[in-house]
């Protein structure tokens, strides 16, 4: 085991495209996984403009939002020397709605771009980009560890 830097904890976080955001939603926490994208040293997600998470944002916008990536389950006769190769990032930080047009049309092209895997897209209309919210998490601490066995 080791702690990796901030150099593998961006790669990660650059690499993959699903993560758990996790929040306090009233007295227990609670945890989803979503589609995001790393972009300027930010976290930025899009969400519905209504529900728990959006809610629970808006109530106390401290959050943590983890990613990791298996590579490999090791099996061993012995179950104390089972283990997993795995690198994993969390970020602990504040989560805010984007209302700058030029931020959230940029947000939302990436993830778009994120998805595509190069597939050509249309572009969004204005009133698309209105109906959903961006939501960007500022990182006030970055940790990544890593596993390889």
């Amino acid at each position: 085991k080791q702690t990796g830097d901030k150099k593998d904890a961006e790669r990660i976080l650059k690499e993959e495209k699903i993560g758990h955001l996790g929040v306090t939603a009233g007295n227990y926490p609670y945890v989803v996984p979503l589609c995001y994208v790393y972009h300027r040293e930010a976290v930025y997600f899009h969400s519905n403009k209504k529900g728990l998470k959006l809610e629970s944002i808006k109530q106390n916008n401290q959050v943590c939002f983890q990613v990791d990536r298996v590579s490999e389950v090791r099996v061993s006769y012995s179950p104390c020397e089972y283990g997993i190769s795995y690198h994993s990032v969390i970020i602990f930080g504040r989560a805010e709605e984007v209302h700058d047009p030029q931020e959230k049309t940029t947000a939302l092209n990436l993830l778009t771009e994120a998805f595509a895997r190069g597939e050509k897209t249309g572009e969004m209309e204005e009133r698309e980009i209105e109906e959903v919210a961006v939501i960007k998490i500022a990182v006030d601490k970055m940790t990544a560890k890593i596993n390889l066995g």
